[in-house]
């Protein structure tokens, strides 16, 4: 154990990597920030989990959703090509916790159509070993089919950097509003149901973390990209994809 928290040690100090969302969308980028969040107590988000994705030597922060006793929810740009994922469990410090696993790339599922330059179907599963629910940790719902929450209360939490580029130790969360599809579909020059858009807000460790409507929570988005708006995987677009491959109903 000791020996796994001096390599996890090493790996949390190495560099982070970017890329270019949405072809054509210059003004995009993943490295996002949560802006003007505030800090959640224990328990206040039981679904959320801490994920250190490793590729090599590189570790790489993002967020994921509980969605099942054996099922992690996240953005398939946080998994790609990553050797392995470690998930920490009902906390709100960034990778420490009393409970969490260690998971090879055998158990992540990207979504086949994943586009790595374009961030399109930008989803991704990961199984895990079975997790106990408790005050601490618990799953949420997804969103429902026929509804595209334009208007939405919603919150968004993960432990990306603020505003000012300041690592965040502790989780925050931040309520937002979700903009009509016309104003998302403008901003990415294109029409697509798969995206949600609101103001901008996360940053660098927020990306595959949930995005839940504020009344009646359901987990409607994951955070893919940022910028005049930030963008979310739309999660009712990829519920027959989920269901196909976790056997959720």
């Amino acid at each position: 154990m000791q020996v796994l928290l001096v390599f996890l040690s090493v790996i949390i100090a190495l560099s982070l990597g970017s890329k270019l969302p949405l072809s054509g969308t210059q003004h995009l980028n993943i490295h996002q920030r949560i802006h003007k969040g505030k800090y959640a107590h224990t328990g206040q988000f039981p679904y959320i989990v801490s994920l250190l994705t490793v590729e090599g030597t590189k570790g790489f922060p993002c967020g994921g959703s509980i969605i099942d006793h054996n099922w992690i929810l996240t953005a398939a740009h946080c998994t790609h090509n990553k050797d392995w994922v470690q998930i920490f469990y009902g906390t709100t410090e960034k990778w420490k916790s009393e409970i969490s696993h260690v998971v090879s790339s055998d158990n992540i599922i990207e979504h086949e159509h994943y586009d790595n330059r374009t961030l399109e179907n930008d989803i991704a599963l990961i199984r895990t070993p079975y997790v106990e629910y408790s005050e601490l940790v618990n799953k949420v719902s997804l969103a429902d089919r026929e509804n595209d929450y334009v208007g939405a209360w919603s919150i968004a939490s993960g432990w990306g950097k603020n505003e000012y580029g300041i690592e965040q130790e502790n989780l925050q969360f931040i309520d937002l509003q979700i903009h009509s599809k016309m104003n998302c579909w403008n901003y990415i020059y294109k029409p697509s149901d798969t995206i949600i858009c609101v103001a901008p807000f996360v940053g660098e460790g927020d990306s595959g973390g949930p995005l839940i409507t504020r009344d009646d929570p359901k987990l409607v988005g994951i955070t893919s990209f940022v910028g005049d708006l930030s963008g979310f995987t739309r999660v009712s677009a990829y519920l027959d994809w989920i269901r196909s491959h976790t056997g959720l109903q």
